[in-house]
């Protein structure tokens, strides 16, 4: 059974599993400007995405559904 006595000796890997320096690792922990503004960035991003794909489905013209619409309307002038 392995525990690690000093939690304060635990090394800190790059995405690419190198070791990253101590100094560096607390410096890149610190930035909770920079961690903001990428949460703000990812959602302005997807919501734009989520807002074009919804304008393209709004626009697009399905002659299905546009011949269900006709024969809905047919029905409802029979009425």
């Amino acid at each position: 059974m392995r525990t690690l006595s000093d939690p304060r000796l635990a090394v800190t890997f790059e995405p690419f599993g190198e070791p990253v320096a101590d100094s560096v690792a607390r410096a890149c922990m610190s930035d909770a400007g920079d961690r903001a503004a990428r949460r703000i960035g990812g959602a302005v991003f997807w919501g734009l995405a989520l807002l074009i794909v919804a304008g393209r489905i709004f626009v697009y013209d399905v002659p299905l559904v546009s011949q269900v619409a006709s024969y809905a309307t047919q029905l409802v002038a029979m009425r």
